[in-house]
């Protein structure tokens, strides 16, 4: 639990200058998971790189990254995004670009070892293993200091 609540006071303070009260509600949610859900990393991603409010119900979330162009994964809400589904979404919506192979085969496992070469993702990750709350939030924090 402790490793939760540090987890989320970083991910607050690296991300102070977009933080309205409502992004509480989605940070927690996604701490609580023992799993993250696709659902919950949509809204969680998208609000924390400013393309969605925060106020925003998963199907809008959706419906709204899939407007702007952004591949999001096809299962539904509830299923367990994998590292490589989550790098994809990180990768496309902080608009990080990288290597050639992610340039050419812009996809989930490009995302992942992208950004697992760039020393955020742990080396024990694979990108179709399922990612825990607590593990994107602190992924989410090393991006948000990566971008500062």
């Amino acid at each position: 639990m402790k490793r939760v609540v540090l987890a989320v006071v970083a991910l607050l303070t690296a991300v102070s200058a977009n933080l309205f009260a409502q992004y509480g509600t989605i940070l927690h949610t996604a701490a609580g998971e023992e799993w993250l859900t696709i659902g919950s990393s949509i809204r969680l991603v998208g609000a924390t790189s400013g393309s969605l409010r925060p106020e925003i119900s998963p199907e809008e979330a959706r419906t709204t990254l899939q407007k702007l162009g952004i591949r999001v994964p096809s299962a539904p809400d509830e299923s367990p995004i994998t590292y490589g589904g989550y790098a994809f979404l990180i990768t496309q919506l902080f608009d990080l670009r990288g290597s050639v192979a992610y340039g050419l085969f812009p996809g989930p496992r490009s995302a992942f070892d992208e950004l697992q070469a760039r020393g955020l993702i742990p080396r024990r990750a694979r990108p179709g293993n399922p990612v825990s709350g607590v593990d994107a939030l602190m992924l989410l924090r090393r991006v948000v200091e990566e971008k500062r």
